[in-house]
């Protein structure tokens, strides 16, 4: 009987298996990186997994999700999880999601469909706004969204800080334009955080109508700095100055 030598036996694995040896040697890559490929190239250095093929390309899986804030059918949010949406549920379309540990992020923001569409964040996903109307404005809602409105708003200027002591400041405005309605409300707001507005307790109410005003800020605290802005109030909402800051001593 011939003895098959070592030689010979890997020689005829090769033959038998050579197309799962070929996978295998492009899968094992170099170092810790993964190349998958029909051409033996090696991963690039710079990626731990490198996906190249000339007419194919790479097929995520696909999931339906029962909503944004809705693991299953998966088993736990994950950061980084990436796969393919297929329903059509509640804000859910199909499409690529990522998941950020909490809840899926599209991958792709909504879409508008008309000239002049806009996108926004609402606090939790990207939300389109339509475009408006010739001579609409557009303004911040209380809550921080943007919205189109048909009036026009004021203009006005922060006065520059004065008369600076250890618990108070001076201030006020000057509205040049009341943007064809009525200034309802008008004073400074301030905070110890940029960009403060009336929806702090922090503010003043020094009148209405157009010109100039002084404001008187009280109740601060030695050595802090503080951000103030003017605003004015009309029928089509409310509108700040520029902001000015300043360290108590």
């Amino acid at each position: 009987m011939r003895k098959i030598t070592k030689t010979t036996m890997i020689a005829i694995l090769c033959m038998v298996h050579c197309p799962i040896m070929l996978i295998l040697i492009s899968l094992s890559g170099f170092s810790q990186n993964v190349a998958i490929n029909t051409t033996m190239s090696p991963a690039n250095p710079s990626a731990g997994l490198d996906i190249d093929f000339p007419d194919k390309g790479f097929l995520l899986t696909r999931i339906p999700l029962s909503g944004l804030n809705i693991v299953a059918p998966l088993t736990a949010h994950v950061a980084g999880m990436v796969l393919y949406n297929t329903a059509t549920t509640g804000s859910l379309t199909p499409g690529i999601y990522v998941n950020d540990g909490t809840k899926w992020i599209p991958f792709s923001p909504p879409h508008g469909t008309t000239n002049g569409d806009m996108q926004y964040w609402d606090g939790s996903s990207w939300t389109i706004l339509n475009a408006g109307q010739p001579g609409q404005k557009l303004q911040l809602t209380s809550t921080g969204i943007p919205a189109w409105s048909s009036g026009t708003i004021p203009l006005l200027t922060t006065m520059a800080i004065s008369g600076i002591t250890s618990v108070s400041a001076i201030s006020g405005g000057n509205i040049t334009t009341d943007g064809g309605t009525a200034v309802t409300v008008r004073g400074v707001c301030w905070s110890t955080m940029p960009g403060p507005s009336t929806a702090l307790t922090t503010k003043t109410n020094d009148g209405t109508g157009m010109g100039s005003f002084t404001s008187n800020i009280t109740g601060l605290s030695p050595a802090t700095t503080y951000y103030v802005r003017a605003y004015a109030t009309n029928s089509s909402g409310t509108v700040y100055g520029n902001q000015h800051s300043f360290i108590t001593p």
